[in-house]
């Protein structure tokens, strides 16, 4: 920056005419000053003339001291070759001061401050440019809301819960999150892209070590993906990474895999006593994981020989009644206890860790969902009543008939059925009866 020039003394003395020129020399340059008389009212004025541009360009100033100080300017700009900066007038300079002092703050110069908002006035026009920043600025991910996962996820699982969603969904829910937010701490909403939640699907492993289901997979990202797909509409987030994840097929074909009678008895023999009863209402009665860990006492009925699932508690959201066999009787009857008691005291997470254990110590393969797979197998088996067991399983006929049909035969059913405990002096067995 350029320090300002000394005054130039002007050519003309007080005793002359003072409306004379009054010419400013410095150095080569000269810059003529035209003082005006007042005319209709309006003050005295001077009018500095200046060459610099080619033409004549007159500058009007209040006082001869501006005027002067506005002479002398323009004629070191002109002795220095600074010919633009002498052409501008003292509004032009406030006006490129401000301009300065505006942009400094994201250290650009005026000339990159207008190159850049001619740029962008060319996509979306000059009138526009405002608004097309304010609506970027909304969808930047600088600008979104750090919202804690688990606080976002308590938050949505309360909506949830006020909308009288059904205890299985919300049972889902938490069970699924809760694995989200313990596999990601300290992490916001935000935080994550589409690729960032494919990772974490693809790595997902069950509690022995190998990967969950692709049905699994699914579950959790249509559960994950609600939680995003409930604050992108409330704003809080601009997309719903969910979106574009990879769509993994599940395959309906093959056989269903479940325990053989000699398994089952192994495993109801290994089982430890918290287990027992949960794996037993699987076995031969079908019920599913988290039916089992919603079930109270009080829904086994020992006299009328049947087990109620309430809609509450189905995955069907219907009522169903599911036949108690003899057999499963005689293993549920000595750890029955107080009637609004749960069957399975733990967190339903708990149960197939349980089973796996189990399985370990009967050195019994281990077999997913094979509690419930087993029970449908040999009970189409031992009787063919396809729709009978479609009722009592909470399936269509369609997914018995197609899955579980023709697995077993009778022979190896009636063995399934007729494992029980061993017999105790003070036990009378029950009676045989499906």
């Amino acid at each position: 920056m350029r320090n300002s020039p000394r005054m130039a003394a002007p050519t003309r003395t007080d005793s002359q005419d003072p409306f004379a020129p009054i010419v400013v020399k410095l150095g080569r340059t000269s810059v003529s000053i035209y003082p005006r008389p007042s005319e209709r009212g309006r003050s005295p004025r001077f009018v500095v003339a200046s060459y610099t541009s080619g033409k004549r360009v007159l500058i009007s100033l209040p006082t001869l001291a501006e005027a002067k100080k506005e002479a002398t300017r323009i004629a070191a700009l002109t002795n220095a070759g600074d010919a633009i900066g002498a052409q501008m007038s003292g509004t032009d300079r406030m006006e490129l001061l401000r301009a300065t002092e505006l942009v400094a703050p994201f250290q650009l110069d005026p000339q990159t401050a207008c190159s850049l908002f001619a740029e962008a006035a060319k996509l979306v026009g000059p009138h526009n440019v405002v608004a097309a920043c304010q609506a970027f600025a909304k969808r930047s991910p600088a600008s979104r809301e750090r919202l804690p996962l688990a606080k976002a996820a308590d938050a949505y699982f309360d909506a949830k819960e006020s909308k009288r969603r059904s205890p299985r969904l919300l049972q889902d829910l938490r069970s699924r999150l809760g694995r989200f937010i313990a596999d990601h701490p300290g992490k916001a909403l935000a935080d994550f892209a589409t690729a960032d939640l494919q990772r974490w699907l693809d790595d997902l492993r069950r509690e022995d070590g190998e990967p969950v289901s692709a049905q699994s997979r699914r579950n959790f990202a249509t559960v994950v993906g609600g939680m995003f797909e409930h604050y992108r509409r409330r704003g809080i987030l601009t997309e719903n990474p969910c979106r574009d994840l990879e769509r993994e097929a599940v395959r309906g074909g093959g056989d269903v895999d479940f325990w053989t009678p000699a398994e089952a008895e192994a495993l109801l023999r290994a089982a430890p006593e918290v287990v027992l009863p949960a794996l037993v209402l699987g076995l031969f009665c079908g019920l599913r994981t988290a039916e089992v860990a919603r079930l109270r006492w009080q829904d086994v009925d020992f006299e009328q020989r049947h087990v109620t699932v309430r809609a509450g508690d189905a995955k069907t959201a219907s009522r169903r009644l599911v036949p108690l066999p003899a057999n499963a009787a005689s293993w549920l009857l000595p750890h029955r206890g107080a009637a609004l008691s749960r069957i399975f005291p733990e967190h339903a997470t708990a149960v197939p860790k349980r089973v796996t254990e189990a399985c370990t110590t009967a050195d019994v393969r281990r077999v997913e969902n094979g509690a419930r797979h087993s029970w449908v197998t040999y009970r189409v088996a031992l009787g063919g009543d396809v729709a009978r067991t479609s009722l009592e399983a909470g399936n269509s006929v369609a997914v018995i008939h197609s899955h579980y049909r023709g697995l077993a035969n009778e022979t190896d059913a009636k063995r399934y059925f007729a494992i029980y405990p061993a017999p105790a002096d003070n036990v009378i067995p029950l009676p045989a009866a499906l």
